[in-house]
């Protein structure tokens, strides 16, 4: 009985983590990504009531994260990011990019 309770158990677990998983990588899967970030400095922005991750050294190009967590959506956040960069379609504010992370670290 114990045997087929942690079985049980253990099923569930492992099909809510795959869940997540796929949530975390569908974002923006039908666009072409434009470019790739690998461990780079950024922070993290609130604005128009959105966050927005912005490059360390860049001017004006904010990334619109599609899979930001909670744990950082922290205004001034000093974050090193990896992840895909997406074209941009027409409709999309001017200076953003929809941003999938792969790797987020503070």
């Amino acid at each position: 009985m114990k045997v087929l309770a942690v079985l049980s158990l253990l099923t569930i677990v492992s099909l809510s983590c795959k869940k997540s998983i796929e949530k975390n990588t569908a974002c923006f899967s039908d666009v072409a990504t434009a470019r790739t970030i690998t461990d780079k400095p950024a922070f993290i922005h609130f604005t128009d009531n959105q966050y927005y991750i912005k490059e360390q050294f860049t001017i004006d190009t904010r990334l619109l994260p599609c899979n930001l967590t909670d744990e950082y959506m922290v205004s001034s956040l000093l974050v090193t990011i990896s992840g895909e960069v997406k074209n941009t379609l027409l409709n999309e504010p001017c200076c953003t990019d929809n941003f999938v992370i792969t790797k987020i670290s503070k």
